[in-house]
C-alpha cells in the first residue's frame, strides 16, 4: 500500500500487501500499518423496520501498528473515509483519544513491537458508499542504541500530522487481490525528519449483496439485545462477528427471565426451539460443551485446542452460494441434525442454551463467508417473515439493537 509519498491503489499491483522499504529505508526507523480484515465488508443500513433520518453505512476493523529498528512514539492517527476521489469524512485522533480507546499507559511502541487499536467503529450516512479508508499513522522517534544522538520534537510531530491530514484524496478502493491476505500492510517509506515518521495505508471496502433469504429462525417475542450498530460488542471480534445479532426470550411480563435469574429454569430462552433460517448442509457442529449457569465464567480450557468453541454448541449450514448462517450457543445434546446433512428451512436444528462464553441463554446469530470462526469474513445480514412494531415484514429487512421481534408460530412435526 501507498507511503507517504502516495501510491493510488490502480498503481499498485499488490494492493492490500506489504512494500517493505529497501535500501537504506529498510534499516532506518519505521512504522508498518496493517489491518484485520485486510479487505473490508460494509453494511449498508437502508431498510431499517421503522421511520429514521436515511440510510447510513458502518464498519469495523482492527489495526495494528509495529516499529521498527528504534521505539516509536504514536503520536497520532488519521482516518480519511473516501468514494472514488470524494472525501467523504476525516477524524483526527490526538495521543490522548488513541490512549483512552486501548487503555495503554503509554503510546511508545519498542522496536520490533505492536500496538492494536481494536474495535474500530466508523458509522456514517450511506447516499455514496465508501469506496476505501486511508490510515495515516504518525510517531516520534525516540533515541535507542542506534539512534541515541536523536532529539524529540514534539513541535515537528503535530506539523507532521497536520501535513498527512491534508494530503490530497487518493482514488477508488483497490483489487480484491488484498482479500487473498490475512492482513492490509504499510510501511512508512522513510523518515520524514530527523525524528518523526509516518506509515500511511489504504484499506479497500466491498459491500455484499445477500443472496439467501434468511427467515427469523424464533417463535414468540424476542429482544435483539445486540445487533449491528455502535452498541454491539461483537465488533470486538471484527472479523467474522462484526454483523451477529444476540437474542433473548420475553415472557409475558415483558423480562427475559423470572424471580433473580440465577437458574438456567429462571430464563425464557432456556430450551426454546431455534430452527434452520434457510435450507442447505450442515457444515460446522459442535454438541458437547457444557451449559454455564447464569453469570458464570467457563473454564479457558475448554477452548485451547479449538477457539471456535468460545460460541459454544453450535450448526453452521451452507447455503451453496458463499453464505454460512451460523447459530451459537446451544443447549448440549439438544442438536437434531448431523454434520454433512442435507436440511431443509425451518427444520429444528436444537434448543437455546448457554454453552461457550455466555453470560445468559440467548440465540448468537451471524452469517458469513464460510463455516470457520475468526477466519471466514461475516457479513450483513437482513431477515424476513417476523413481527415488529406492529407490521409483518415479508421482505428482507435489517433488525436493529433493542427492537422486540416476534417470530411466527411453528407447525408441529407430524409423528413418525
Amino acid at each position: 500500500m501507498s507511503h507517504s509519498n502516495q501510491q493510488h491503489p490502480e498503481n499498485n499491483p499488490m494492493p492490500g500487501l506489504a512494500q517493505v522499504p529497501t535500501g537504506e529505508t529498510a534499516n532506518a526507523p519505521h512504522l508498518r500499518l496493517e489491518t484485520r480484515p485486510a479487505l473490508l465488508i460494509g453494511a449498508i443500513n437502508d431498510t431499517l423496520p421503522f421511520p429514521n433520518l436515511g440510510p447510513t453505512q458502518e464498519l469495523c476493523f482492527d489495526l495494528g501498528i509495529t516499529a521498527y529498528h528504534a521505539p516509536i512514539e504514536l503520536t497520532g492517527l488519521v482516518f480519511k473515509g473516501y468514494s472514488g476521489h470524494q472525501l467523504l469524512f476525516e477524524q483526527r485522533w490526538p495521543a490522548r483519544l488513541i490512549l483512552q480507546k486501548t487503555g495503554e499507559s503509554s503510546l511508545t511502541i519498542g522496536a520490533g513491537t505492536g500496538l492494536a487499536v481494536r474495535g474500530l467503529y466508523f458509522l456514517l450516512h450511506a447516499y455514496e458508499p465508501l469506496g476505501f479508508i486511508e490510515v495515516t499513522a504518525v510517531g516520534k522517534i525516540r533515541p535507542s542504541a542506534e539512534n541515541a544522538g536523536a532529539e524529540v520534537s514534539e513541535e515537528g510531530a503535530e506539523e507532521n500530522a497536520t501535513s498527512a491530514s491534508s494530503d490530497s484524496a487518493s482514488s477508488d478502493s483497490a483489487s480484491s487481490d488484498s482479500a487473498s491476505s490475512d492482513s492490509a500492510s504499510s510501511d512508512s517509506a522513510a523518515t520524514t525528519s530527523a525524528t518523526t515518521t509516518q506509515a500511511v495505508l489504504q484499506i479497500p471496502i466491498t459491500y455484499h449483496t445477500q443472496k439467501t433469504e434468511i427467515h427469523f429462525p424464533l417463535e414468540g417475542a424476542w429482544w435483539a439485545i445486540q445487533a449491528g450498530d455502535w452498541s454491539d460488542h461483537h465488533k470486538r471480534e471484527p472479523y467474522s462477528q462484526s454483523y451477529a445479532l444476540d437474542f433473548v426470550r420475553l415472557g409475558t411480563d415483558n423480562e427475559f427471565f423470572y424471580d433473580r435469574g440465577l437458574a438456567l429454569e429462571d430464563h425464557y430462552s432456556w430450551d426454546a426451539p431455534v430452527y434452520a433460517a434457510a435450507g442447505g448442509k450442515v457444515a460446522y457442529l459442535c454438541y458437547d460443551m457444557p451449559d454455564m449457569q447464569p453469570g458464570e465464567m467457563p473454564d479457558p480450557r475448554m477452548f485451547r485446542d479449538d477457539s471456535r468453541r468460545v460460541l459454544g454448541n453450535a450448526v453452521a449450514v451452507s447455503h451453496a452460494n458463499g453464505e454460512f448462517s451460523y447459530y451459537a450457543h446451544l443447549q448440549q445434546a439438544s442438536l437434531e441434525v448431523n454434520d454433512g446433512q442435507m436440511i431443509r428451512r425451518g427444520q429444528r436444528l436444537g434448543c437455546v442454551g448457554n454453552s461457550g462464553q455466555s453470560p445468559g441463554p440467548h440465540l448468537h446469530f451471524h452469517l458469513m463467508e464460510g463455516p470457520n470462526l475468526f477466519i471466514d469474513r461475516g457479513l450483513p445480514v437482513k431477515f424476513t417473515q417476523f413481527w415488529a412494531g406492529g407490521q409483518y415484514f415479508d421482505t428482507p429487512t435489517q433488525i436493529p439493537t433493542r427492537m422486540i421481534v416476534h417470530g411466527p408460530a411453528r407447525e408441529t412435526p407430524p409423528t413418525p
